[in-house]
């Protein structure tokens, strides 16, 4: 296998994966949120983090699926040049007391204080799963639905291709044969375009904290991709539902 093909990831990949995610989410407002309580301590900070992304990719490892891509330069960056976390339709319910235990979410529980337990048990995971769930439901087939939770690249690699050799990898083996719908959260409105060329269009937005704070906030505009790339049948009916105001920055409206 090419270092530039897709690959599935082990358990064994994990902390390299890790790595790709904290790169690659550097600047990324919901990772500035999840941990903001220890900005004034920048080692244990980026040690919460990055045992938040590892335990995020054991447990879709386990119950999901990560895709990787190596790159030409694997060994000396340690990391990958780009990973995926995606939630199939039959994973179930990934916060099982099992799932947390084996992923680590329990170990970065005890480390990242309660304050930060506040912020990614009480906030993040509930803001995410109860807006699932409230859009979704429109739709019959909910079900038969699959989510991108992060599809990150660090740095240098941006601009190779990966995220559409990642994206065209996914579909065609995976998602496209299912007739699916794909669903995921950005957490930057300056990749709504990029997800838009994938046939994704955004039909809400979401926050993290009070969207008034000047500061200690994060937004995330959820967008759909219907079955083979289709529009997705209840975009405007969903957008119209939650009064969403489409940002300038998007080229499909």
């Amino acid at each position: 296998m090419s270092k530039r093909d897709v690959e599935i990831l082990e358990f064994k990949d994990a902390k390299r994966a890790a790595r790709t995610l904290y790169r690659a989410f550097d600047n990324d407002d919901v990772a500035k949120y999840t941990s903001r309580h220890l900005e004034n301590d920048p080692v244990k900070r980026k040690e919460v983090d990055l045992q938040l992304y590892e335990a995020y990719i054991v447990s879709h490892i386990m119950k999901g699926i990560v895709f990787g891509i190596k790159g030409d330069n694997f060994e000396e960056n340690d990391c990958y040049e780009t990973v995926s976390l995606w939630v199939k339709p039959d994973s179930g319910a990934l916060d099982d007391y099992i799932t947390l235990i084996r992923s680590g979410f329990a170990k970065l529980a005890w480390n990242t204080g309660s304050e930060g337990r506040r912020r990614v048990f009480k906030v993040l995971f509930n803001v995410l799963h109860d807006n699932y769930h409230e859009i979704m439901k429109i739709d019959p087939n909910e079900e038969n639905t699959w989510t991108l939770v992060y599809l990150g690249s660090i740095p240098e690699s941006r601009g190779k291709g990966n995220v559409r050799k990642m994206f065209d990898y996914v579909f065609n083996h995976y998602i496209d044969p299912m007739n699916a719908n794909t669903y995921l959260e950005s957490s930057a409105v300056r990749n709504l375009p990029i997800y838009e060329k994938f046939g994704f269009r955004a039909v809400s937005d979401i926050w993290l904290g009070d969207k008034e704070d000047p500061v200690d906030k994060a937004r995330m505009d959820i967008m759909i991709r219907g079955p083979n790339g289709s529009e997705w049948k209840y975009l405007k009916e969903c957008r119209e539902k939650f009064g969403y105001i489409i940002p300038e920055v998007s080229v499909a409206k």
